[in-house]
């Protein structure tokens, strides 16, 4: 049995339609689709854009079921993909979730839909991820490896671990209390200085721009494990468009396919070397070593004076 796929779409139908493409060619049951509204800024572009979406979606021809969720107003980054994963979980027990500008390997598929019934009853476990970062740092496993970082350019999850997540964080002034972030990110005053602004800012937003440093909160909240492919499966095409605004080294990366069948990792737990790597290189990237070294002590130092010492 295949697992359900949530596309996630706005106004972007040149990149919809490779993602469409890799879609029916793997040819699931089911195919959620949700679509944004336009802008209240931009409504006679975007109106446009979002019809030859819409219409691009409604006539694929494919064997599975089509579910479609079509919005006239604007939700946003932040309510309308998590508005859109919560209606798709309304029905389903496990989805694949694809935005408008992932396009992935076929094997992502696979990859996902395996691991999905494999650990479907391990509540450890919270995230697949489809792309793998830090492809310098070898890591010691066969075909995938857990991390306790939430990559989502190409993701899977479960009914069970998108209960845990709160688009509002209600709790995360508890949370900052208990010093368990301090501890998740290993001491390292400049990476909990990092998450720390960021979900600080996320929770105090009367309205909300974004959604998935929630789902990484709830992550890191209920000590989650992330499963990791070794080789990159999805290519962010997001630079293609007349909406894109700033190319990223994160673009264009090459996706790879993985093994038929999967060799599970020896040790049931995150990738410690990898995560200690992965969280001074990837989320404290372009930092200098002078402010890293800033951060570390006299940052660290006035922080406790202000604000209290991370537990």
């Amino acid at each position: 049995m295949s697992t359900p796929i949530l596309l996630i779409t706005f106004n972007r139908p040149e990149t919809t339609k490779l993602v469409l493409e890799a879609i029916v060619k793997y040819n699931p049951e089911k195919l959620f689709v949700f679509s944004d509204g336009p802008r209240e800024s931009n409504e006679m572009d975007d109106n446009k854009l979002i019809m030859e979406t819409r219409n691009m979606v409604k006539s694929i021809n494919w064997e599975g079921s089509l579910y479609t969720r079509f919005m006239e107003t604007n939700q946003g980054c932040g309510l309308g993909v998590s508005g859109a994963i919560s209606w798709a979980f309304e029905t389903e027990e496990q989805l694949i979730i694809l935005e408008d500008d992932c396009v992935p390997s076929q094997s992502f598929f696979g990859f996902c839909n395996k691991l999905l019934y494999k650990y479907a009853l391990d509540t450890r476990v919270m995230h697949i991820a489809g792309t793998r970062w830090n492809k310098e740092f070898e890591v010691n496993h066969e075909s995938y490896f857990f991390s306790r970082y939430a990559h989502i350019w190409g993701w899977a999850t479960w009914k069970r671990s998108w209960e845990k997540y709160d688009f509002m964080m209600k709790d995360w002034p508890d949370f900052k209390k208990t010093g368990l972030l301090n501890n998740l990110v290993e001491n390292y005053f400049p990476l909990y200085k990092r998450w720390e602004y960021m979900f600080r800012s996320v929770y105090s937003q009367s309205r909300k721009h974004t959604w998935d440093y929630q789902w990484q909160y709830a992550i890191f909240k209920n000590n989650g494990l992330c499963i990791t492919p070794i080789k990159n499966l999805v290519t962010n095409i997001g630079d293609v468009g007349v909406h894109f605004k700033e190319k990223t080294s994160a673009h264009h990366r090459d996706r790879e396919d993985v093994e038929e069948l999967l060799i599970d990792p020896l040790f049931f737990h995150c990738d410690y070397q990898f995560d200690r790597y992965h969280g001074r290189t990837f989320y404290l990237n372009g930092r200098s070593r002078l402010k890293l070294l800033y951060d570390s002590t006299i940052s660290k130092m006035i922080f406790r004076l202000t604000r209290g010492t991370p537990a």
